[in-house]
């Protein structure tokens, strides 16, 4: 995927989803909290392969994914559209080693 980055002035970032799992970690600490009174988010964890190498942890809450379904359920041709796109073959990204 491409990212593009607003810190970075045009700079145009290729990225890949390297995990998402659910989880009950506090977004601002990225600790378990005490007491477990954190609601469960969606942490999708990006890496960002070029121009630079970074780890960007986003945290689906629930209202966020209900948005996201909403849209796409508003607009068939999306779904439709997302579809095909999952049976294309799209270019696939090759690690650099960054030493």
């Amino acid at each position: 995927m491409y990212l593009r980055s607003t810190g970075l002035g045009k700079t145009l970032l290729k990225a890949k989803v390297s995990n998402i799992q659910a989880t009950n970690i506090v977004p601002m600490t990225l600790t378990q909290p005490e007491g477990n009174n954190e609601p469960t988010r969606l942490l999708m964890q990006m890496e960002i392969l070029e121009p630079v190498h970074w780890t960007v942890r986003a945290f689906v809450e629930p209202p966020d994914l209900k948005d996201i379904i909403k849209i796409l359920l508003k607009n068939p041709a999306i779904i439709l559209w997302g579809l095909r796109f999952l049976v294309s073959k799209g270019v696939r990204f090759e690690q650099k080693d960054h030493k």
